[in-house]
């Protein structure tokens, strides 16, 4: 039977793997042709990226409390439950993907000039972020329609629309940053950073429209009707935002620290900052067998609690735990021997590939212990049990990570290497706290 699980467990996860992979991938593109145009600009889009994600947090709220609830009503057979979360999920994230929009714009000027007061980098995250922040509700519902496909076990179609997104992006990326196309030589439109968010935009907004379409056509037994979209379910919507609460605030407060880690990283200066932003894209590339595994994991766990069959979604979780672990062992021994080749792919600023490296090399040592962690975290998402998600960040960033920054950076004021190492005692915290919850078992009995 684990044979069985396992065949289930990884024909879900692949195409999810593949498809975050095309998502690093399509960022790490972005990233490779800002480092063609200037420093500055990788710095300004490193800032803004930090400033964005602490602002979508109620994508992570809905989409996590989406997971579990398809899932489970997926599992239980009951069509109609299913198609209705289904519909909600994107109706609702559309309407606080606008709010979320509001108040980012209310507060982004302010935030940028907490990071830097180089006019250079300000100005770049401005001409890439305006745009992104405007095209917040076409972001929330491209990630919906992933989900719906997902849950249903139909993971090679969001793989598609990932691959289709990527594709674009790629295409489009030189043609409106630069005004002689790389390699060929041939004319283009020049727009520098403000075009690396276009060609993003439009790459998504096309994503979504043909996943969108495929659900309103109805594509492998798997849709959603139009009309249902233009009314709330005060019902569904509320378990929509109470279920994913803690996932969310985990969520939360890990951008948050991640945008504090970034004032951090700043007082070394911006090659630092560049160096920790390309290198923080390398590094969230080790995530996604994690988030691969995570979601092909949790869409297994809630069908078989939907099914009452605790054993089985028990066997998953340990299988995603291990296959988690080998995978970031992989992931850190080519990081320790290929750490300035790959950085050497992105720019070519000597001081910028030798804080990235250094990063690389001493934030991802205890990556096989975090991957194995959050693979016996498939049983909180799959249940809707999701508190334990929330302990782990909290504690291992804020009450473990950060005061270790302050004594390193402020009043030790050690080298930048030592900022970068205090993300392996976070790693280890985290490992500890999911195993312990994972095996306390309050999971087994969480039904949605």
């Amino acid at each position: 039977m684990n044979t069985s699980i396992t065949r289930r467990l990884w024909n879900l996860s692949y195409p999810t793997m593949l498809s975050f992979a095309l998502q690093s991938f399509y960022d790490m593109v972005d990233m490779i042709w800002v480092g063609r145009i200037s420093s500055h600009a990788v710095a300004g889009v490193t800032i803004f990226t930090g400033i964005y994600w602490v602002f979508v947090v109620t994508n992570e709220i809905i989409g996590s409390s989406s997971v579990s609830m398809i899932s489970q009503s997926y599992g239980r057979k009951d069509k109609e439950r299913t198609l209705e979360i289904s519909e909600q999920t994107i109706s609702f994230k559309v309407v606080v993907a606008l709010v979320s929009a509001i108040l980012l714009l209310l507060f982004f000027e302010p935030l940028l000039h907490l990071y830097t007061k180089d006019a250079l980098v300000i100005q770049a995250a401005r001409d890439y972020g305006y745009l992104r922040i405007f095209f917040f509700p076409v972001f929330f519902a491209s990630f919906s329609v992933n989900t719906i496909f997902r849950c249903q076990e139909d993971a090679k179609t969001p793989m598609y629309i990932m691959g289709l997104s990527t594709l674009l992006n790629l295409i489009l990326d030189p043609i409106f940053i630069f005004d002689t196309i790389p390699f060929i030589g041939l004319p283009g439109l020049g727009f520098g950073v403000y075009g690396a968010a276009v060609a993003t935009v439009i790459s998504i907004t096309i994503s979504f429209l043909f996943g969108f379409i495929l659900l309103l056509k109805g594509h492998n037994g798997i849709y959603i009707r139009f009309k249902e979209l233009f009314h709330l379910n005060p019902e569904i919507d509320k378990k929509l935002i109470t279920i994913g609460i803690p996932n969310g605030l985990e969520f939360f407060s890990r951008f948050m620290f991640n945008a504090i880690m970034m004032r951090f990283v700043a007082v070394y200066g911006v090659a630092a900052i560049s160096g920790y932003g390309i290198a923080g894209k390398i590094y969230n590339t080790a995530f996604l067998p994690i988030n691969g595994l995570m979601m092909g994991g949790s869409t297994l766990v809630g069908q078989f609690l939907g099914q009452e069959n605790t054993e089985e979604a028990e066997k998953v979780a340990r299988i995603a735990a291990r296959m988690n672990a080998a995978i970031m062992g992989i992931f850190v021994l080519l990081s320790l021997v290929f750490h300035k080749e790959i950085m050497g792919l992105f720019i070519n600023d000597p001081d910028v590939i030798r804080i990235g490296s250094l990063m690389l090399i001493t934030s991802s040592l205890a990556l096989p212990a975090l991957g194995y962690g959050f693979g016996c975290g498939v049983a909180f998402m799959g249940s809707g049990h999701n508190k334990p998600l929330l302990y782990a960040g909290f504690i291992s960033q804020w009450i473990f990570q950060l005061p270790l920054l302050f004594i390193i950076v402020n009043l030790l004021k050690l080298p930048v290497g030592y900022l970068f190492a205090s993300f392996m005692v976070a790693d280890l915290v985290s490992f500890g706290i999911l195993t312990y919850a994972y095996r306390q078992g309050g999971w087994k009995f969480s039904r949605v």
